[in-house]
């Protein structure tokens, strides 16, 4: 495990795509808001807490990564590892269901998770977004990645 300095969202998450032998990152934000919405309205709006998301390169084109803070399960998301200049919007491959249209930003200041969680009635869907902000601790993980060394 190494520790650094802490860095914005958007160049802690390019060095560890795209300069770091490291195949596990994880971010510990300084503060998490979640905001839950239904049909443009406001439902909540919770308090700022920490929050953390693991990354993990499963191979060299295919990133994962481990939402611990949900409101109600921990899930997982997979996208395509994006170029450096792609970087400030992934689109995920993958949510788990009830989950679905999500997506991902990262800037300068902040990453936003945002994903619906679907229900059969389309007035039952609430749009669900996660905005992470301050990087509070970064710890990198060596594992090897396809038969790599580390």
């Amino acid at each position: 495990m190494r520790k650094q300095p802490n860095p914005n969202p958007l160049q802690a998450i390019m060095d560890f795509l795209h300069h770091s032998t490291h195949t596990q990152l994880q971010i510990t934000f300084a503060r998490l808001d979640i905001c839950n919405s239904q049909n443009g309205r406001v439902l909540q709006r919770l308090p700022s807490r920490q929050g953390r998301i693991g990354f993990q390169k499963l191979s060299p084109h295919l990133l994962q990564l481990d939402i611990m803070d949900s409101l109600v399960f921990r899930f997982s998301i997979q996208c395509p590892i994006p170029q450096p200049v792609n970087l400030n919007k992934m689109e995920p491959l993958s949510l788990p269901r009830p989950l679905d249209q999500g997506s991902l930003h990262v800037n300068e200041e902040k990453l936003v998770l945002s994903f619906r969680i679907d229900a059969p009635d389309p007035s039952h869907r609430i749009q669900v977004t996660h905005t992470y902000q301050g990087i509070y601790r970064l710890e990198e993980y060596c594992t090897p990645l396809c038969g790599q060394s580390c």
